[in-house]
């Protein structure tokens, strides 16, 4: 679930909450309520299509887990 909320300085984020509530990510800060809705549209598509980069297994950088 995506929650909308305001942080201490009032800009609107959403966290991304998994099982039990758990929060799994916090996003930037928005001046407008329109804009973090847009974000959470935007990572809802990327996500969906996103590739997994583990960085941390090889020094080299990047490898691939999906295609």
């Amino acid at each position: 679930m995506f929650e909308i909320f305001r942080d201490r300085n009032r800009k609107y984020r959403f966290r991304l909450l998994g099982e039990k509530n758990a929060v799994i990510a916090v996003s930037e800060g928005y001046d407008e309520k329109a804009r973090v809705v847009a974000a959470i549209n935007d990572a809802r598509e990327y996500a969906a299509t996103s590739r997994i980069a583990d960085k941390s297994s090889t020094p080299e950088g990047l490898v691939s887990l999906a295609s």
